[in-house]
Formats: C-alpha cells, structure tokens, sequence
C-alpha cells in the first residue's frame, strides 16, 4: 500500500559563488528526478531488480547530500527516503532511524530548518499505529531550537477544489504548521492497522439507523468520499466489483460523504449504505477535506487504510480467506 504523498518542499539556502549554485541546482536536480520517479509509480508491485534501482538512485542523493555537507539536502534526501520505506514499503522502523539520523547530522548546521524530519517522523509513527511515539515526537520538536511557536493559521480543504490556505507568521490564532500536522498524526496513530476502528450510530440517505458494530461478522470497507476527487472515482468501479462479487461472502461497504452539501447521493446508484456526513467518526479520527477508507476485519479492526485497486482486491480477498 502506499499513500498519496506529502511532501513540503524546503527552500534551499543561498550559496554564494557561481560553483556552489552549480551544485545546488545540481543536487535539486537529482531530487527532482527521483521525486517524479516515485509520483510516476502510483500503486502496484514492483521487482526485487526495480527495488534495488529505487534504492540506490535514493541512496546516491543520501550520499550527495552529506558529501556536500549541505544541511537542507541532508534534511530533503532523508524525507524521500523514509517516504519509500514507510508509505510505499511499510519500512516504519528503518524510516524512524533515517529520520533521527539526519536530525543528528545538521544538529550543529547553522541556516537549516530540521521541522519536516520531526513532521515525518511523527507521519511515520501514525502509520505504525503508535500514538505515544508521536506524541513523544512532537514533545521532542516542541523542545528543539527549531519550534517556532508563532501561529501559522490555516483554513480550506473542505470539499473538492478547496485549497489549503496557510496565513503569514504573525497571523493570529492558531498552531505552528508543524505542531497542527503532528497533532493530527496522533489523532492518525489512533486509527492505524491493528486499532479496533469507533463505532458510530450513522443514518443512511433513506433514513435507516445502523451501528457500525452492527456490522461485526463482516469485512467492512469505510469509505470516507467526495464527489470530484478523482483517486476515489476511479477506485469506485473496483469497490463496486468487490461488493458485487464478495457480499454473499461477508463483504460490506459504508460510504460517507465529506461534502458540505451532500444532496443528490441517490444518484450514484450505490447499492451498500452512504451517508452524508458522519461528525460522530471524521472528528475523533481527524478526517477532513480528502477521502480516505479504512479496511476492517470481522471484529472491527483495522486492517489497512487508503487501499486502491489490485491493493484493495487482494487485501478483501484475504481478509475473505478467498
């Protein structure tokens, strides 16, 4: 499984001299060039041989930028890394020893901005369903001399198109960038594989009252959508297939829109129960402004999250003991 990434790209220092811009355009480069190469891949198996060539093109930039001795590098290399290792290749605790590796490397680095190795890690401990680490995380950043407590502000993203709107530093209100994304980390690791997912009363768009733990018995597949967000539309003709082919099997799926104004659900022909708007569950599990689903095996726990496709097949099938 790998997840949509998320990744803030770092202002790279001013060098002086015409040879040293050279080469930080040379090392941006470099990133360039893998960070496509994973937005490229999208979801899918890939060869022990493509593996290793995506490990060492990352590598050689983890190389690069300790030869070069340039801290904002060393902080943008280790991201990539750890993104590979945790989002794509479930590596969580090779990401976590990357991540703390780089942040004692350009410990003593003057002009480097070390926040999104404190953001990352505490995204990686999410993953691993560890709420304590990230709060041990955040407390870390909190202490470091890299905190800035001046409020970043924030709104949007709460429907298809709405962008993210982060104020300037000296907005009022609010939490610093970093601290709001860790604390929505912990909120994360709560619901991470191997948690017992909240149950929740939800009204379907016909007016029928269900629990969640009604459904206990079931594989269930919770799928918090939006009409117009393109990965959930192309995911829905293989959460229809999986519905039609496996629910004499044990199968379910519940849909609940994140949409403001929800009307006209009717009109997608959904034969499972949608809901438009679950407050009850998007608050406690911090779910806003982009669809997400979680995997449930019969006893209500989580067995993976943001499956699309051939992933989200074999892990239903699985789950089925088909």
């Amino acid at each position: 499984m790998m997840r949509k990434f998320l990744i803030g790209v770092l202002m790279m220092a001013v060098l002086a001299g015409v040879a040293g811009a050279q080469d930080a355009q040379s090392f941006d480069s470099k990133y360039n060039a893998v960070l496509s190469k994973l937005q490229s891949m999208g979801h899918g198996y890939y060869s022990a041989k493509e593996w290793a060539e995506i490990d060492d093109s990352i590598q050689a930039l983890v190389s690069d930028a300790a030869e070069r001795k340039d801290g904002n590098a060393i902080v943008k290399a280790a991201v990539i890394k750890a993104m590979v290792l945790s989002d794509m290749r479930r590596r969580h605790p090779e990401a976590v020893q990357t991540l703390q590796a780089a942040r004692k490397q350009v410990a003593k680095m003057k002009d480097v901005d070390a926040s999104q190795l404190y953001v990352k890690e505490a995204e990686v401990q999410a993953e691993a369903g560890d709420a304590a680490a990230v709060e041990a995380v955040l407390a870390a950043y909190k202490a470091s001399k890299y905190y800035n407590p001046k409020p970043y502000s924030w709104s949007g993203m709460t429907q298809p198109g709405d962008p993210l709107l982060v104020a300037r530093p000296r907005a009022t209100g609010g939490d610093s960038l970093p601290e709001t994304i860790m604390e929505k980390a912990v909120v994360r690791a709560k619901s991470a594989p191997g948690v017992v997912f909240p149950d929740a009363t939800l009204t379907d768009i016909y007016g029928n009252t269900f629990t969640l733990s009604s459904l206990r018995g079931k594989v269930v597949l919770v799928d918090f959508f939006a009409r117009g967000w393109k990965v959930w539309e192309e995911n829905l003709p293989v959460v229809r297939d999986l519905r039609n082919r496996y629910y004499d099997s044990g199968f379910e799926v519940v849909s609940i829109c994140l949409e403001p104004n929800a009307a006209g659900l009717d009109a997608l022909g959904l034969s499972w129960p949608v809901v438009a708007g679950a407050p009850a569950l998007t608050r406690p599990l911090g779910i806003f402004g982009a669809t997400t689903s979680y995997l449930l095996d019969p006893n209500g726990v989580v067995l993976a999250r943001d499956l699309h496709g051939q992933d989200l097949v074999f892990a239903v099938s699985n789950a089925l003991g088909k």
